[in-house]
Parts: structure tokens; C-alpha cells; sequence
């Protein structure tokens, strides 16, 4: 040994080659901690495996949707243009059965003006009469639109048919402008009646364009549901219109009219809208419902034979957002007793 030492030390050349040989194995061998020794990763343990992908979410029915539509043959010639047979309870049932959904709440689109209120009788009528051929299966909301004059007695009337239970208000499609004072006295007094009846009441909040409520146009809404925290609503739409942030503005503000204990959320059309989305916007939606109340938040379709996506479609789309498999058994079971007071 000290004649190889004496011989590197008289060859500096060598020591250099050695020196270069050393860095390198160094530089290209993994090294691993295996009971406090490094040792090199072909001498230490195996690596463990991939991690095991959880189990796929499961939504494989439902107890109630909450937001489906039918139309008379008028609203039906409207929508579409005329030529098209107008499809009613018998319809909406199938697809309940395709997606193995118990109930549905059929929301009459009496609201709409044709430019007056010619229609609503007919239209709360119609749908009254389709949900009587499976009253098991069916409840009716009524459809009234604020702005009529008829709009007090209509609700009265309606709400005494067989079926017909709560209120579906379409601020959008009813033309009601938050931010006009005689708007917001018709839907005060409104309010007043339907708390009176003690009903629950399905809302669509938008302003007659579309877009989202602001300013004075929220906090006069705002200022309705507050005089009036024993009515039970849901907000469509993930309390907003497909989704637009609104939801979070219901939570943030103390005096926004959202209340625990009485107010409620439909995941129709939003979820539809954001499925593929990337997976960070899919979890800040999933985190509003949390934020909102798992138990308050009731699943919805948004069923209509011209448009939206059927129960099963609904139900699909549902188990592709990072829910925990509690959070949508919760949803799914959730039969809208609390909201309808029933």
C-alpha cells in the first residue's frame, strides 16, 4: 500500500484521472437512506409503488330534482317557433326513470309574458294538470311573474290546486329590474304574501339581461329577503346565473339576505358549465357549496326537452367535481323536506 501511495504521489497525472473517476460516480449514482446508513439504490430497499387512485365518485340516482321544466303548447309554439308537439309529464317521468330519480319539481314558466299576462292561468293550469297524472312522482310550483297586476291573486289561485305547492320567480325572464322602485315594490309585496302562505319559493336572480345584480339592484333583493328570513328559498344556479361569483357575494356580505337555516342552492346548469373546466376552478366551486352548507345544497337538472341536461346527464356531470363520496350521498338524498316544509 505505500509503494501505490508513493507512486500517486510522484504521478500527479493519475491523481487527477482517480479524482475525475470519483466525482463522476458520485454525480451519477442515487443514493438512498436505508436505516441510517446512505447506501446506493441498488443496494437499499425497493421503492414503493405508484399510490393508489381513489375509487370513482358514485351518483347513481336521486330522491329529488328540484329544477325541471315542461311547457303547454303555447309556451311550447313561443320557445320554439311552432311545429313542435309540446312534451309533458309523461316525458319528464322517463327521464326521472333513466336516472333513477324518485321526485322532480316541475317549475311552471307562467312568469314569461307574452307580452301579458294572458298566458300565466293556462300555463300554472297546464302544469297542475300534468302533475296530477303522477302526483307520487310530481310537484308543481307556480310560475308568477311580480311585475302583473295579477300576480297576488294568481298566487292564491294557484297554490289551491292540487299539487301545487310553492313559487318559482325568474327575475330575468319576468323582466324585473332590481334597481326600479316600482319593481321592488311589487316583488315586496309579493314576498309578503308568500310569507304569509308560509310556501317555499325556487328563485333565478338576474337582472332582464342576464347579468349578475349589483349595486343598488343587489341590496334592494337584499333588503327583501332580510324583512322576510322565515321564507325558504333556493337559488338557482348555484345561487347565481350558470355561475358568476354571486354565490360568494351571498355568503361574504352579513346583510346579503343568506340565512343557514333557510336558505338553499341548486347545482342545475352551473355544474354543466364549469365540468370541464380545469380541476382548481371545479374545487373553488365545490368549496362554495361547503361554504354554503352540504345540507342545504339540493340537486337540480334543469330538464327541459328543448334545452338543459337530463337527470342522468346531471348525475354524471355531479361525480366528476371533487365532492367527498358523503358529500354526494348527502346531496342525493337530500328530498327537499326542510325547504318545502313538508
Amino acid at each position: 500500500m505505500n509503494a501505490v501511495a508513493a507512486f500517486l504521489k510522484r504521478n500527479p497525472m493519475v491523481r487527477l484521472l482517480m479524482l475525475a473517476v470519483a466525482v463522476t460516480f458520485l454525480l451519477f449514482t442515487r443514493w438512498e437512506y436505508t436505516n441510517g446508513e446512505r447506501m446506493p439504490v441498488s443496494s437499499a430497499a425497493p421503492l414503493a409503488g405508484p399510490a393508489e387512485l381513489p375509487a370513482p365518485l358514485q351518483a347513481t340516482g336521486a330522491a329529488l330534482d328540484v329544477h325541471t321544466h315542461i311547457a303547454s303548447q303555447a309556451l311550447t309554439d313561443m320557445f320554439s317557433g311552432g311545429g313542435i308537439p309540446a312534451a309533458g309529464a309523461d316525458d319528464l317521468v322517463a327521464r326521472l326513470d333513466e336516472g333513477h330519480v324518485e321526485r322532480a319539481i316541475i317549475l311552471s314558466a307562467a312568469y314569461f309574458g307574452f307580452p301579458d299576462d294572458s298566458n300565466v292561468i293556462p300555463e300554472n293550469d297546464y302544469v297542475a294538470a300534468e302533475v296530477a297524472k303522477y302526483p307520487d312522482r310530481l310537484i308543481g310550483f307556480c310560475g308568477i311573474n311580480p311585475l302583473y297586476a295579477s300576480a297576488l291573486g294568481e298566487l292564491d289561485r294557484c297554490l289551491n290546486l292540487p299539487g301545487m305547492i310553492g313559487v318559482k320567480l325568474h327575475l330575468e325572464g319576468s323582466g324585473v329590474d332590481m334597481a326600479n322602485t316600482r319593481h321592488v315594490r311589487r316583488l315586496t309585496a309579493l314576498f309578503d304574501r308568500i310569507a304569509e302562505l308560509d310556501v317555499p319559493v325556487l328563485i333565478h336572480v338576474a337582472d332582464p339581461g342576464g347579468l349578475p345584480l349589483a349595486g343598488s339592484a343587489f341590496a334592494n333583493l337584499a333588503t327583501i329577503l332580510n324583512e322576510h328570513p322565515t321564507v325558504r328559498i333556493a337559488h338557482a344556479h348555484c345561487a347565481g346565473n350558470t355561475d358568476d361569483d354571486t354565490i360568494e357575494t351571498w355568503l361574504r356580505l352579513g346583510n346579503s339576505g343568506y340565512n343557514p337555516e333557510t336558505s338553499f342552492v341548486d347545482i342545475s346548469a352551473c355544474l354543466a358549465f364549469h365540468v370541464d373546466a380545469p380541476l382548481a376552478q371545479r374545487e373553488l366551486i365545490v368549496w362554495r357549496f361547503r361554504k354554503w352548507g352540504i345540507e342545504n345544497v339540493l340537486f337540480g337538472s334543469d330538464y327541459f326537452v328543448f334545452d338543459g341536461e337530463t337527470p342522468a346527464e346531471t348525475l354524471d356531470i355531479l361525480s366528476q367535481y371533487p365532492f367527498t363520496q358523503e358529500e354526494i350521498d348527502t346531496i342525493l338524498s337530500n328530498d327537499g323536506s326542510t325547504w318545502l316544509g313538508r
